[in-house]
């Protein structure tokens, strides 16, 4: 956005507002930002993590090949990785449903909760109701609660990654077990006999990821335009408080409205605000509307005085004409 272009309108809702407020919502939407991103980041990762374990699962389908016990083995070790890791993935994801700002957020909330509750502010009509701080103490102890669940989470995404660190190994010994495991008749029918019920599992396990990396991509998809959204509206509210700052000392644009109005003088930075942010158009327009009234009024005078003119014009002259004949 140019500060030299102002859009009238696009800060209405933000005039009536404080510096102080309008910079307390803009604190707000960096952390849902910053929750957002680091909800798309934990998304990517997975979605690569489950392409991964896709690929080395559809290697393992339909093999006709001689299975040595070394295979079987990183075979056997590959499919409790995959459940542990399936099962640590849930329980992370269940708590992330239910709180899904990262620990760093719920610190800097109980930081500024536990900042409201132990100081007392000077100006006795801005200290908080009784009502008002129960429910800040309400507050602060819901945040410690979720901040203590959400550091299990984390230990949960950890030994998430941690199995899958494991798949990743197992699947390049088996990929070498593959190039060098002997063919031949005898093999293909022992394998064919141990493999069908394995063969089955490992397409329906398949299926299953397939869809959830489709379901991934769903939410990327949907994250990226609520980031876009976010991150409109931050720029939005960092103009504001840019174009209503001058030298440090912030500027409400409803007060310099009112004073405008009322017309009284404006500053150069007072009249610099006003322009930027669209309200000197909006006041023009509202102004502009009055003189209309007012001329109109002043024709329909005018036109009652022209008539007293002409009849008493009329008069005089004939009185004139009376003493010429006489």
């Amino acid at each position: 956005m140019n500060d030299s272009e102002p859009q009238e309108g696009i800060f209405s809702d933000l005039e009536e507002l404080s510096h102080k407020e309008v910079k307390l919502l803009s604190n707000k939407i960096e952390r849902e930002i910053r929750t957002i991103e680091d909800e798309h980041k934990s998304l990517r990762n997975e979605r690569k993590n489950q392409v991964e374990i896709v690929k080395s699962l559809r290697q393992t389908v339909g093999e006709n090949e001689a299975i040595s016990d070394e295979r079987r083995g990183l075979l056997k070790r590959f499919h409790q990785s995959r459940k542990f890791a399936e099962d640590a993935r849930k329980k992370r994801d269940s708590v992330n449903l239910s709180i899904p700002p990262p620990s760093s957020i719920l610190s800097e909330w109980m930081a500024e909760t536990h900042q409201r509750l132990v100081t007392i502010d000077n100006d006795l009509t801005a200290v908080p109701t009784l009502h008002r701080e129960i429910d800040m103490f309400k507050r602060f102890f819901e945040l410690q609660a979720a901040y203590v669940r959400k550091q299990e989470s984390e230990k949960f995404h950890e030994d998430y990654v941690n199995h899958i660190k494991e798949i990743r190994e197992i699947t390049k010994q088996l990929d070498a077990t593959r190039k060098d495991s002997p063919k031949g008749k005898d093999g293909e029918s022992s394998s064919s006999e141990g493999q069908g019920d394995s063969s089955n599992v490992n397409r329906s396990d398949v299926r299953k990821i397939s869809k959830r990396i489709k379901r991934i991509d769903s939410q990327l998809d949907d994250i990226s335009v609520e980031r876009k959204a976010l991150r409109k509206e931050s720029n939005r509210l960092k103009t504001y408080l840019k174009l209503t700052s001058s030298r440090g000392k912030p500027i409400k644009i409803s007060e310099v409205k009112e004073k405008a109005t009322s017309g009284d003088s404006l500053n150069t930075q007072e009249l610099g605000a006003l322009l930027r942010t669209g309200g000197l158009a909006e006041l023009t327009k509202n102004n502009t509307a009055k003189p209309k009234k007012k001329s109109a009024r002043k024709n329909k005078g005018k036109k009652q005085h022209r008539r007293l003119g002409v009849a008493r014009g009329g008069a005089r002259l004939g009185s004139r004409v009376s003493k010429r004949d006489d």
